[in-house]
């Protein structure tokens, strides 16, 4: 497998080269700006980062594990890697000057985590990249140092990597029952920031918030060090208010100069609050169901997907009409994302109008201001929509919910953006 990932390297070397000379000219342009019960990590060898070594000892976990690279549409959008920037415009025009720019895909499963990350068309930020796609990333962690290797070359650090998202990412393979355990240290120092105790339910969504979480690198080539930005709160507005608050942005939007943020999905903190929360289900109860074999024996389905996949398994327990279960869903869905995107074309036909009316001579500097902050609310809550990978159904209601703040922050930066020149 390393021989495989070295030749994709390769093949990918010229887009990867092309992508970084743009990324310099300035096309990419980011600002550089215990709880006890928290597992403590054990850094495992390259061999057991394979999930394919944990065949033996557990079977049927892994082979659906494996079912990851399985691609398959949904409603919402399902695995099969389409370019988002084609179906949906206008998120040109959001994310202008940034490196979703240039490539949007959807996402593969998660054994697809190293390879769509080489063939990504975006520009990189540092070895930190992998944090998320390599279940070789403790260990080389471990070997160079978090810094050392956070700042590495992103090129670099590819050729390091091996194996993609894998069983010891959340598993601690030191216990005798392959007990649940985190392995990134950012969502520990969120843990421990917020005085947080852990119990072991709460491992069950805790293990996926280590990367189906918002973001943001501080310290930029310098650091790269992730944080979460839960100071303030989980919410959309708890989020931008502590990005406001270190005054971050990660790029200056090259048509309204408004400093601009790119979320990213924040599954995590989209569910906190949703009726199936608050019924005391977890990511788990959903996405990895317990289904039996043709033995009879009862296992955790580790095919991570979408539930609608495996409704038998994971919705029947509570919802008896399968059929109209997921009707509801595609309907949440599929009205949600069409709101969304009348708010992405408002929010375009808002981002242009600022660019030509803010090159007036006669421009009111201070009413572009006022303009170009509702530029940077207004596209951090659709944004948050857009990408939370559920398209919603995570927490219904919270969707409705911040997509029309997107629309009102919209609707007063056209209304404002008419107002700077008199």
């Amino acid at each position: 497998m390393a021989k495989d990932v070295r030749q994709l390297v390769l093949r990918v070397g010229l887009y990867s080269l092309a992508a970084a000379g743009l990324y310099f000219l300035g096309f990419y342009l980011p600002h550089q700006a215990r709880a006890p019960q928290v597992p403590k990590p054990t850094v495992v060898t390259m061999t057991q980062a394979d999930s394919r070594y944990w065949m033996e000892r557990f079977p049927d976990q892994t082979a659906s594990y494996l079912r990851t690279a399985e691609m398959a549409p949904t409603v919402a959008g399902g695995s099969v890697p389409y370019q988002k920037l084609t179906k949906y415009p206008f998120m040109r025009t959001m994310y202008h000057g940034f490196g979703f720019w240039f490539d949007f895909r959807e996402s593969r499963g998660h054994m697809f985590a190293i390879e769509d990350t080489l063939i990504s068309g975006r520009g990189k930020t540092g070895g930190v990249c992998w944090g998320c796609k390599s279940a070789d990333y403790p260990a080389l962690v471990a070997r160079y140092g978090q810094r050392e290797f956070d700042t590495m070359f992103w090129s670099e650090a590819a050729g390091k990597t091996t194996h993609p998202v894998s069983c010891i990412d959340c598993h601690d393979p030191q216990s005798e029952t392959f007990a649940l355990r985190l392995t990134r240290p950012w969502l520990e120092e969120a843990i421990v920031a917020q005085g947080r105790q852990v119990s072991d339910f709460d491992m069950r969504s805790l293990t996926c918030a280590q990367c189906h979480s918002e973001y943001y690198f501080r310290g930029a080539g310098t650091e790269n060090k992730i944080i979460f930005p839960w100071s303030v709160g989980f919410r959309a507005e708890d989020a931008l208010a502590h990005y406001n608050n270190i005054n971050f942005s990660d790029w200056v939007h090259p048509r309204t100069d408004a400093g601009v943020l790119k979320v990213q999905h924040p599954e995590f903190e989209f569910f906190q609050g949703s009726v199936h929360q608050r019924f005391g289900l977890s990511c788990a109860d959903c996405h990895l169901p317990r289904v039996t074999n043709t033995a009879g024996r009862t296992y955790t389905s580790h095919w991570l997907t979408s539930p609608l996949n495996h409704m038998e398994a994971s919705c029947q327990r509570c919802h008896t009409d399968l059929a109209a279960t997921r009707s509801r869903v595609e309907t949440i869905q599929t009205d949600l994302r069409t709101q969304a995107n009348q708010v992405g074309n408002d929010l375009a036909t808002a981002i242009n109008a600022l660019r030509d009316v803010r090159r007036n001579p006669a421009a009111d500097s201070t009413i572009v201001a006022e303009a170009q902050k509702l530029h940077r609310e207004a596209q951090f809550m659709l944004d948050w929509f857009l990408v939370e990978n559920s398209t919603g159904f995570h927490n219904a209601a919270e969707g409705r919910r911040v997509i029309e703040a997107a629309q009102q922050l919209t609707t007063r930066m056209m209304e404002t953006t008419r107002r700077v020149v008199r």
